[in-house]
């Protein structure tokens, strides 16, 4: 009869979890998702700025940019199921579709830099407004009913303009002297205005989670 032989030697570590990210790692990373990366501190860079402008405003200034971004909450309020949608849906849209048009130029580089990051103003005003004139209500009325449409959004903002940028400088490249087969340039604008609508599919639900929050939640918060 065989004995049971007993092992106490030390198990053999999984080196894929403990495994250090090395230069080419890095590089790998910042070469695929860094131009992602950048239009995402540009929404955060935004928000910074539009928080500082939010301190200092004049009520009149703030109800200018109420087509874009939510600044006056009691006339949104007061808006039906589909005004609300349509409100947030059209806003979103003229983001979306500017960066796509200043994508199919070769001198839109930096105006997608200028709307991504007006976007992230646009929503650092709307959160700062609320909590400077609302105090806890107004900052649980915006993390409970807008932020959640909004930070969908801003992450297939990001990721789109991320496909507007490198299209946008191949035109450019091209225009400089650069030359790039024409077949190349039509493949990137059919893989572009895909991307357009992939992003419109997010925008949509993005809206349609806006107008569900405010339908459930938005009758709770007495302003």
């Amino acid at each position: 009869m065989k004995g049971i032989v007993l092992s106490f030697s030390r198990p053999k570590r999984f080196t894929g979890l403990n495994r250090k990210i090395s230069v080419p790692d890095f590089r790998y990373i910042i070469k695929r998702y860094g131009v992602k990366l950048l239009f995402t501190l540009m929404i955060l860079l935004g928000m910074i700025l539009g928080a500082l402008y939010a301190r200092s405003a004049q009520s009149e200034a703030l109800n200018l940019l109420d087509f874009l971004f939510t600044t006056n909450l009691k006339a949104r309020l007061s808006q039906s199921a589909i005004g609300t949608f349509c409100a947030c849906f059209a806003s979103d849209f003229i983001f979306l579709i500017s960066i796509y048009l200043f994508g199919t130029a070769p001198w839109g580089l930096p105006f997608q830099f200028a709307a991504v990051m007006f976007k992230g103003f646009g929503t650092g005003i709307t959160a700062a407004y609320l909590f400077i004139t609302h105090g806890l209500s107004g900052a649980g009325f915006y993390l409970l009913v807008l932020l959640p449409g909004t930070f969908l959004f801003c992450i297939a903002l990001a990721a789109f303009s991320s496909y507007a940028f490198e299209f946008s400088k191949r035109m450019f490249l091209l225009t400089v002297g650069k030359s790039a087969p024409l077949s190349s340039l039509r493949e990137g604008f059919l893989h572009l205005s895909s991307k357009l609508l992939t992003a419109m599919i997010f925008t949509f639900a993005s809206a349609l989670l806006d107008t569900l929050l405010w339908s459930l939640f938005a009758g709770a918060f007495k302003f």
